[in-house]
């Protein structure tokens, strides 16, 4: 037990005599992690959405943020609050100037058009129609003696906004439904777009309003290009409507 205790006093000794002094370590402590883990001083920046949804502007954003980011929208005031360091709210500004633009102005020209295959007296021939290409083809695919234009209507819209505009001819009503999308893909201009048209029947004997959907579709369209979009058989089978649609960017 002596030889033990004089051991343990020399080695106090020994440490002593050189004068150091070995502090206590905690092994559990990460200096560079407490270092990355202090917030560093972050910027505020309060913007206005001018053009797209506050939403989309919103969830966008939140992909970009760093870790130290924070967001608020205020939909009363249209508005993004953006908390981050000053370099990421700098990128932040940059796509939001990016994504938060005037949508390009549309126009598009829509001919309402009815096609008969038998012949029907007094019919108005529209000379100007009948030398339409278009119309030609038309006439040997579905073998129309005549056709004759109903309406005419030129719509300026909004690029991905819709449109509802009336139309008719020969005591027909109609509600044309149009959303395009301007898309510019590969060098080329086109567009998506969602097309509706309804026709008014008037009211049943119960006074209730009657609507009949003739079209309901989507398509590509080029950019300059004139199509026809469907064909919708009217009452009686030996009447067609015919939609012929186009368009180009106005501005």
């Amino acid at each position: 037990m002596k030889k033990i205790l004089i051991l343990s006093l020399m080695i106090i000794f020994f440490l002593g005599g050189t004068g150091k002094i070995f502090p206590m370590v905690n092994y559990d402590e990460d200096p560079m992690a407490a270092q990355e883990n202090s917030a560093p001083e972050l910027k505020k920046e309060i913007v206005k959405i001018n053009y797209i949804e506050l939403t989309s502007a919103y969830s966008i954003l939140m992909n970009y943020k760093s870790r130290w980011g924070k967001m608020q929208a205020i939909r009363e005031r249209n508005i993004l609050i953006i908390e981050d360091t000053p370099e990421f709210v700098d990128k932040l500004m940059t796509i939001l100037n990016e994504i938060d633009v005037k949508p390009l102005d549309l126009e598009f020209k829509v001919d309402l058009i009815m096609g008969v295959s038998q012949d029907i007296p007094n019919l108005e021939i529209d000379k100007e129609l009948s030398a339409d290409p278009l119309i030609k083809e038309l006439k040997n695919l579905l073998h129309f003696n005549a056709f004759e234009r109903l309406d005419t209507s030129i719509i300026k819209i909004l690029d991905n906004s819709r449109s509802h505009q009336r139309m008719g001819g020969k005591g027909m009503s109609f509600q044309l439904e149009l959303k395009p999308r301007y898309i510019k893909e590969n060098k080329s201009d086109y567009f998506q777009v969602e097309l509706g048209l309804i026709q008014d029947k008037g009211f049943t004997s119960e006074a209730k309003h009657r609507n009949i959907t003739l079209l309901a579709t989507k398509l590509a369209l080029k950019s300059g290009e004139r199509q026809v979009v469907g064909v919708s058989k009217l009452d009686g089978g030996d009447k067609a409507l015919i939609l012929i649609l186009s368009g180009r960017i106005y501005k």
